[in-house]
């Protein structure tokens, strides 16, 4: 599949996902906090999602974020070799869904360009970053962290919260995130149905 075809597969999974769950791009709006015409984009494939709105889309629902992107798995484990890992592009750099469809954890692997910061982000739970390679920039609540390869933070990731690579190489990360304990919302499960137009 190219990257074209999984980026219109993620797009159909996100409206598909909404469909099960019966609600309107409004009520997704208010649970996640992104607003609802940019959410119409995202299901449109018009946009790319960024990292921050594929976690809060994933937490409302009560998924994982591999749920949202990648086909599920057949077996009790997910397995990604090196050579088979499905990078896509998104609004925050190239990122590759390195975990599996359990709902407690997501890992994702980033390569922000030279220049480049992610959007701002904040999403209940916690997340631990490391830098792999090349040097970035960490801004959480008003803070800003210089990590260079193996610095590793671990944070409240319901703090706003940016990645900045003010370096003029790629930088490579690994984010790993988990949902709160207790969310701020109850997911939205699959079997729930609203009387109201699912646009």
């Amino acid at each position: 599949m190219s990257i074209e075809d999984t980026d219109l597969w993620v797009a159909q999974r996100l409206k598909d996902m909404r469909s099960e769950r019966g609600i309107t791009l409004t009520t997704l709006a208010e649970q996640t906090g992104i607003s609802s015409a940019h959410l119409s984009r995202l299901e449109k494939g018009v946009r790319k999602p960024s990292i921050g709105s594929l976690l809060q889309i994933a937490r409302v629902y009560g998924v994982s974020i591999s749920e949202l992107v990648q086909e599920p798995d057949q077996d009790d484990f997910h397995l990604v070799r090196a050579d088979a890992a499905m990078t896509r592009d998104g609004q925050d750099g190239r990122y590759t869904v390195l975990s599996g469809p359990r709902e407690t954890m997501s890992v994702i692997r980033v390569e922000l360009a030279a220049g480049k910061h992610t959007k701002t982000a904040r999403h209940v739970g916690e997340e631990w970053l490391h830098v792999v390679s090349g040097a970035i920039a960490v801004d959480i609540s008003g803070v800003t962290l210089q990590l260079g390869a193996g610095d590793s933070v671990h944070f409240d990731s319901s703090k706003e919260h940016r990645l900045t690579n003010a370096d003029d190489a790629v930088a490579t990360v690994l984010i790993a995130s988990t949902a709160a304990t207790v969310p701020m919302r109850h997911p939205i499960p699959a079997s729930r149905r609203n009387a109201a137009d699912s646009r």
